[in-house]
């Protein structure tokens, strides 16, 4: 394979990012999600730390998600119309990841919302 320059580089993966937004429903929860998750930062107004950790959290979601999407595209291409409980369990593995990391994502919007909104509605009532 020929080297590619940086800019060819960049147009593969955003194209990448574009197919999985066009083609995967998840991937477009996830970035809802994610929009959602980053306006209620601002409002909460977040300190550096919070940002660095909702941001990583952020990413390893769209992360997983987008190795998730390549590996069924992988599968799928291989596989084809045959069935394979191997190919079937690399794809729910894939998906295992994403959720894993979804299912963290909310724990750390949990950790990072709730005090800050406790601390509002204690400021509300009193």
């Amino acid at each position: 394979m020929k080297n590619r320059s940086l800019k060819k580089s960049f147009i593969f993966a955003f194209r990448g990012i574009y197919k999985a937004f066009q083609t995967e429903s998840n991937m477009r929860r996830h970035i809802i999600a994610a929009l959602l998750a980053i306006l209620f930062s601002f409002l909460l107004e977040f300190n550096l730390m919070e940002w660095a950790i909702m941001t990583l959290t952020i990413f390893s979601v769209m992360i997983t998600e987008l190795l998730n999407t390549a590996v069924e595209y992988t599968i799928d291409m291989t596989c084809g119309d045959k069935y394979s409980k191997i190919a079937e369990y690399a794809k729910d593995i894939a998906a295992g990841a994403t959720l894993l990391a979804a299912i963290g994502a909310i724990i750390i919007g949990c950790l990072l919302y709730i005090p800050k909104i406790i601390e509002i509605l204690k400021e509300f009532i009193l």
